[in-house]
């Protein structure tokens, strides 16, 4: 047993108490400073927690650059909006209508293995200028698989293909009535514009949902010199952790970004795309180029972590209370060792203000002066100072034992070690030490006890 005893971690100290009832000196000060530092503790728990759960905090992005070299993506909402750039419009009607019509689109999707047919867009709605506006459909899907890198279980390259078309009649087709020559003559030979607005996504890490954000991109129309714009969508993957404990991943990829490119198209080329004059055509595909992003949310764990450092940095405030409380005690004790040596001391009363300077002194309702007695109190302070140092009390107990030994002979005690109170008196034990003129009893125990002194009043001193 005495080897566990060794192993012992958690071995006690004994510490001497100050105060009879409680083994720390308290304050109103120090418990002022304590509920202060609780509350504002709690106060602030609770305001991390508010905002950990309403997902106001923010939490841990990191972005890195990548290069994809197969990506498959489905709109869930139309991609490309398709409108009349009104600075640049010349022409006081509607070129999109379909009644009197100037300007067509037609999209279709192309890969490796099988060519769709161009099909006419019809507008589906009036834009603020009045003007009607093409939207690409939704659910159209795209591919980004390069020739010759194509994987087990990969689909070929899809890329998506609009026109921008001169109003044909071939389209009539489609219910589309186009203006006359006369005015589709004057068209072309005027300088026109429109506006393609991109639909890309941002992330919002408060709500942890996508919103969508238009870029506009503004095209000159030039019927004698028709353009063919490469329009690359940037994709970023996206890798979410929003779990309170354990680490989880949600897996999620969205249009972030696109890059715009053009250059010169004949007109022969573009006839024999579609079969009619343009304007020029767009090339839609997926940007090789784009981006991981992993997002980790703060998990309970680390809320409760910054919580215990500001925690530990109020707690910090608390050794201005500590340094007061030691003052006091301090004070405490120094006034009770000057009244254990003169008794009246305790009848003195002594007013401080809030800063522990003496205001006035009575003794025996006889009012003193305060300088004077101030510095009579501050000679014994520092004697009751030197006398409870350990060294002193030592030395104090070394001059007790030599008068002792003046008083009483060696044999005697010697045999004190054996002297003390009796659960039981045993008159034969006193008789051999020759002090059964003592007659100890067993409220002799505290007789010069402390305690004694809760049978007198105690020390007058008051704070205001």
């Amino acid at each position: 047993m005495q080897h566990f005893k060794k192993l012992d971690l958690f071995g006690s100290v004994f510490t001497l108490n100050v105060n009879r009832n409680d083994k720390q000196y308290k304050s109103v000060i120090g418990g002022i400073t304590s509920f202060l530092l609780y509350f504002c503790s709690l106060a602030y728990f609770i305001y991390k927690i508010q905002l950990w759960s309403s997902g106001q905090i923010q939490p841990k992005i990191t972005s890195q650059s990548t290069t994809f070299t197969y990506q498959e993506y489905i709109f869930q909402q139309p991609p490309i909006e398709i409108n009349m750039n009104t600075n640049m419009n010349q022409l006081d009607e509607d070129p999109f209508d379909q009644a009197n019509n100037y300007i067509s689109f037609a999209y279709k999707q192309s890969d490796a293995t099988i060519e769709s047919e161009p099909q006419i867009i019809i507008p589906t709605k009036k834009n603020v200028s009045g003007s009607s506006s093409f939207i690409i459909p939704q659910n159209i899907s795209l591919i980004l698989n390069p020739p010759g890198q194509k994987g087990v279980g990969q689909k070929s390259e899809v890329k998506g293909i609009l026109y921008v078309a001169l109003c044909d009649k071939q389209l009539s087709l489609y219910n589309i009535t186009c203006a006359s020559d006369e005015k589709l003559y004057n068209f072309v030979n005027k300088f026109q514009g429109i506006q393609i607005w991109v639909n890309v996504n941002i992330f919002n890490p408060e709500t942890k949902q996508t919103q969508v954000v238009v870029l506009k991109f503004d095209m000159q129309l030039d019927f004698y010199a028709p353009f063919l714009s490469q329009l690359q969508l940037k994709i970023t993957e996206q890798y979410i952790d929003d779990s309170i404990f354990i680490n989880t991943q949600q897996t999620s990829k969205y249009i972030s970004s696109c890059n715009l490119f053009s250059q010169p198209l004949s007109q022969i080329t573009f006839q024999n795309q579609l079969g009619i004059h343009g304007f020029g055509m767009f090339m839609i595909s997926i940007s090789p180029d784009g981006d991981r992003q992993k997002i980790t949310y703060p998990k309970l764990g680390e809320i409760l972590a910054d919580v215990g450092s500001i925690m530990s940095t109020l707690l910090s405030i608390g050794i201005l209370a500590q340094l007061i409380n030691s003052y006091l005690l301090e004070e405490q004790i120094l006034y009770q060792i000057i009244a254990s040596y003169f008794p009246d001391f305790k009848y003195h009363l002594i007013q401080k203000d809030l800063f522990g300077r003496i205001k006035s002194v009575q003794i025996n309702n006889q009012p003193q002066d305060v300088e004077q007695y101030q510095i009579k109190l501050d000679i014994l302070k520092e004697k009751a100072r030197n006398k409870i140092n350990v060294i002193n009390q030592i030395y104090e107990l070394s001059r007790l034992q030599f008068i002792v030994q003046g008083l009483v002979d060696r044999h005697t005690i010697i045999n004190s070690h054996k002297l003390g109170i009796k659960w039981q008196q045993n008159q034969e034990e006193l008789n051999s030490l020759n002090m059964n003129h003592l007659g100890l009893q067993i409220e002799d125990f505290t007789i010069l006890s402390y305690e004694q002194l809760d049978k007198q009043d105690d020390i007058k001193i008051y704070d205001t």
